[in-house]
């Protein structure tokens, strides 16, 4: 034995040989399992991502509450017209920043090959597609009546028989997959954090797109002094709600992560989550709608929900980068009450 191995192990009085590696006999190591290894890899998701999350939910929170405005009767022509140029440029920019992540373009393309129904990956992908074109149309047929593409010509003709009424009822559960499924597909993967919360990551990804959605139209419409008193008066009144279910659904979030949350209130995640989600992008903009309408309130309100709802996902994919990395988290998720069963069905 050579002097090195001789001054790593050491002879315990429990008979067993102590050394510098091992879990179980080297008293000075805080983890003990795989050897502080992480099992998993976390993932290499630059800032697109978290991005691309964000401005999906505001594409599909405001074909939602564009749609629900349309089927009420409500027809207010600016907002409209925002709701669909908003919603055709942010599925412009979604496909682009994720391939941009990707880093070749092929790349999402081959998840074009096939459709997977249980692939949060698969049907996610073809839901942009589906979603981006339906959009296209919808903001075509508003061009065309905005004088974009000219004021009589074959073009213009044409496009004026595009049915947009018909076409925003389709796109509204496309958009509805497009704004949850974020969640679903962060939830289908063995990282702690998100796995745990596989039943809430969904819904709060959802109504988040709508909180920011809701304040994106609003904070137009308010800048540029357009759109009825009524359309911004079921604007202020759709926020307060929002912040309030978005506010519920954290904490029941939290509540199911347990002690697999902890992450989000580390060092350096905590800003984002803590400062950023729930005082700037939820306390603060609920204080500020509180009582009667403000104009420069409910500016300053919405310019804070759009911040918050961009923290909020890179609070979340930075934590799941820790869950990812932490071996005593993922053993502890994967044993008892988490462990699958013999009856679940995979």
């Amino acid at each position: 034995m050579s002097e090195t191995t001789r001054q790593d192990s050491v002879q315990q009085g429990n008979g067993k040989v102590q050394t510098s590696h091992h879990p179980e006999t080297d008293p000075n190591r805080k983890d003990k399992h795989y050897y502080g290894i992480p099992p998993i890899k976390h993932a290499h998701w630059t800032w697109q991502v978290p991005v691309y999350f964000w401005i999906g939910g505001i594409g599909a929170g405001v074909q939602m509450f564009s749609t629900v405005a349309q089927i009420l009767g409500h027809g207010d022509k600016d907002l409209q017209r925002v709701s669909r140029y908003t919603v055709l440029v942010t599925m412009v920019l979604s496909p682009i920043l994720l391939i941009w992540d990707l880093g070749r373009p092929e790349r999402f393309l081959n998840m074009m090959r096939v459709i997977k129904l249980r692939s949060p990956m698969s049907t996610q992908s073809w839901s942009l597609v589906a979603f981006g074109n339906l959009a296209g149309l919808i903001a075509a047929r508003q061009a065309a009546e905005d004088g974009l593409l000219g004021t009589d010509n074959v073009l213009v003709r044409l496009t004026k028989l595009i049915p947009d009424r018909l076409l925003s009822l389709l796109a509204l559960p496309v958009g509805l997959n497009v704004g949850s499924n974020t969640g679903n597909l962060i939830s289908a993967t063995s990282v702690p954090i998100w796995a745990r919360n596989w039943v809430f990551m969904g819904p709060v990804f959802l109504t988040s797109g709508l909180s920011t959605a809701l304040s994106w139209l609003s904070l137009y419409l308010r800048l540029t002094r357009s759109g009825r008193p009524e359309t911004l008066h079921a604007l202020h009144r759709a926020e307060k709600a929002t912040i309030l279910i978005e506010a519920g659904l954290i904490a029941a979030s939290l509540f199911r992560m347990s002690r697999w949350a902890k992450p989000l209130f580390s060092k350096t995640v905590a800003p984002l989550f803590v400062g950023g989600t729930l005082i700037g992008g939820i306390a603060a903009p609920f204080a500020l709608l509180r009582g009667e309408e403000d104009r420069r309130k409910s500016i300053l309100a919405s310019v804070l929900v759009l911040i918050g709802g961009l923290a909020f996902r890179f609070a979340m994919i930075r934590a799941g980068r820790i869950s990812a990395d932490d071996p005593e988290a993922y053993f502890t998720f994967t044993s008892g009450e988490n462990a699958p069963q013999p009856e679940d069905k995979v």
